[in-house]
């Protein structure tokens, strides 16, 4: 590797793609359903372009092709909902999306129930995993699309779908039905499946050796090996939750005896149930 980043060639087997591609490498997040509603007439619209703008006040932005019946109801309404499919429906999704409002009842035409909104008028729709109400603060004209600006007004979700605790979508859930739909592009959708838990290097650890080891490590491990790991880290915060197991990442280094620092290594935890190190002595072992 070259002493100066910027001299750094890229990597041989990349390649250069029009960069029209640009909006299908950000793909990949949750599918929106964009309902609208202007003088009594409902819509719907399948939406993947779509961001978190600010937290406070609480802001989303949803990008709309110009002239599309959407963004026009949009526009005279000045607000709309994002109604976030449930996995099974992704053929409802991908039939939404090749009808047109201005030519045929969306509604009537997929048999979607819908529900009454807390502070918006658009309707809200059955069997979804979230929902987020909007009204428009700010609308610009992008290029082949306009940029609505919605301050959030109300949001739902369904607790099978979506863990307020940990304030993320659910994939411990026994149903995976009930996790929200991914778009990928064109006629491919996905599912959450898995959940992949990063470790931060200790602040009396190297960094970089300890990033590059875990790199490597990552490599290595077959889907096997990962599931017991990721079993056993999830029994290890059962433990933390109920008290019985200190998280080492969560105390600061300084204020553990200088001999017990000694005797942790990379990803010890304590176990204050049974007196032995995680990771340390085998626990046929004698206690110490």
């Amino acid at each position: 590797m070259a002493d100066d980043p910027f001299q750094n060639l890229p990597p041989e087997d990349s390649e250069l793609r029009p960069n029209a591609e640009a909006g299908r490498l950000l793909l990949g997040g949750p599918v929106a359903l964009l309902t609208t509603t202007y003088r009594g007439v409902p819509n719907v619209m399948p939406l993947s372009w779509f961001m978190p703008v600010s937290a406070d006040p609480p802001l989303v932005a949803i990008s709309v092709g110009q002239g599309r019946h959407t963004a026009e109801m949009v526009a005279h309404s000045q607000e709309f909902a994002l109604n976030f499919p449930k996995r099974p429906y992704l053929h409802h999704v991908q039939y939404l999306g090749s009808l047109k409002g201005e030519e045929v009842d969306k509604f009537e035409a997929t048999q979607w129930e819908t529900f009454v909104p807390v502070r918006i008028t658009a309707p809200l729709l059955m069997n979804c995993a979230g929902w987020i109400e909007c009204q428009v603060v700010e609308t610009l004209p992008f290029g082949d699309h306009v940029l609505f600006l919605g301050e959030v007004v109300a949001v739902r979700v369904d607790p099978d779908s979506y863990d307020g605790e940990r304030k993320r979508w659910r994939l411990d859930a026994e149903n995976e039905d009930d996790r929200p739909l991914h778009f990928l592009g064109a006629n491919e959708y996905s599912a959450l499946s898995r959940v992949y838990e990063a470790r931060m290097p200790r602040d009396f650890e190297a960094p970089e050796r300890i990033l590059r080891e875990r790199v490597a490590e990552e490599l290595e491990l077959t889907q096997e090996a990962r599931e017991r790991r990721e079993e056993r880290i999830e029994a290890l915060h059962d433990e933390v939750r109920r008290g019985n197991v200190v998280d080492l990442d969560a105390i600061d280094p300084l204020e553990l005896p200088a001999d017990l620092k000694a005797r942790l290594e990379e990803g010890d935890e304590l176990d204050l149930t049974r007196g032995f190190i995680l990771g340390g002595p085998d626990r046929d072992e004698p206690d110490r």
